[in-house]
């Protein structure tokens, strides 16, 4: 009931900035930037957005042969694909369809989830790691730009530093054996707590398959960084054509400053970014080109590709829970039969 009510609270807070800067960006200049759209700029910007899923599932796919487990590269892309449907209608942007990504792998492969789980969150560490990285190079560009406020300048250093800072202290603890996680969880004594025991063995289980990763599969570790460079390389074209699609041919570094701002409205505890992504794009170009509406309009079209997928994404998860379904009866009706 609370997180429905804290969820329920989110959206409208995500949709009176959505609808503030709607307004300020200007309806009809909005409307008028999408008059000079440009349909083969937009499609191929389309196709790019759909392929930055294969160097992602690849990385995961990477982590998981380390792991001694060969899955079908379709099979991935599934997971992927509902994973991100998830994760986008939830506060957890980046992460709050990970556990339902072990669920399938555990339901359709035999993967076991300690397993499942860890790759997953390996695969995801890279990810942040990579994305702190771009975060770096995008605050510098950032910094460049005229007329920036002093403490929103300290808000998103002080912001990237924490990510850092959190990477780094666990990467370092998983390396020595000594998990991040689990300490966490006997700092606070949860693990004293019944109902807490199993789930505290479980992440340590989850953390020795990510010592083991990190320390045997060197290798491994190296490629799937290699794999969201190449990820970001195609986010650069994506971002590009889509600008081109909207009728702009904008330098590298607002490219580069667009998909940082992009990147940081992520982590806002708000359902898909709602109003924040619309606010950082229109204030980012309302400080380039003095035109807010031109990021508004970017951040809809973005929306537009976004939903494609969850909507994608959420097919995919009714097709499994039918066929789960469907395997509960027939189990159940082979058992009656034998009786």
């Amino acid at each position: 009931m609370r997180k429905g009510i804290n969820l329920i609270l989110s959206l409208l807070f995500g949709l009176a900035v959505f609808g503030f800067f709607f307004y300020r960006s200007g309806v009809n200049d909005v409307f008028s930037v999408f008059s000079n759209i440009h349909p083969l700029y937009l499609g191929i910007f389309f196709v790019i957005s759909s392929l930055t899923f294969v160097p992602t599932v690849w990385r995961w796919g990477v982590v998981l042969k380390a792991h001694k487990k060969n899955i079908p590269f379709l099979s991935l892309l599934k997971y992927t694909l509902v994973g991100y449907a998830v994760s986008y209608v939830t506060p957890s942007v980046k992460v709050g369809g990970e556990p339902l990504r072990a669920y399938m792998l555990n339901k359709e492969h035999n993967v076991d989830l300690k397993t499942a789980s860890s790759t997953i969150i390996i695969e995801k560490f890279v990810e942040f790691s990579g994305g702190a990285i771009l975060g770096l190079v995008g605050l510098f560009l950032f910094f460049s730009l005229p007329g920036i406020n002093f403490w929103l300048k300290l808000v998103m250093s002080i912001s990237l530093f924490l990510g850092f800072l959190i990477l780094s202290i666990i990467y370092y603890r998983t390396v020595m054996g000594r998990g991040s996680f689990s300490s966490l969880f006997v700092f606070f004594r949860l693990n004293k707590i019944a109902k807490w025991k199993n789930f505290v063995l479980t992440i340590r289980g989850v953390e020795k398959h990510m010592h083991k990763f990190f320390v045997e599969s060197k290798k491994a570790f190296v490629l799937s960084f290699l794999t969201y460079f190449l990820y970001m390389i195609m986010v650069v074209f994506e971002f590009k054509f889509l600008l081109l699609g909207l009728g702009l041919d904008e330098s590298i570094r607002t490219v580069l400053l667009s998909i940082t701002i992009a990147g940081f409205a992520n982590f806002i505890p708000v359902p898909a970014a709602l109003g924040f992504l619309e606010a950082g794009q229109a204030s980012l170009f309302s400080l380039i080109r003095k035109e807010g509406s031109i990021g508004f309009a970017l951040s809809i079209v973005s929306r537009i590709r976004a939903l494609i997928f969850v909507a994608i994404g959420f097919s995919l998860i009714t097709y499994f829970s039918g066929n789960q379904f469907s395997d509960k009866i027939r189990k159940k009706n082979s058992k009656s039969g034998r009786k």
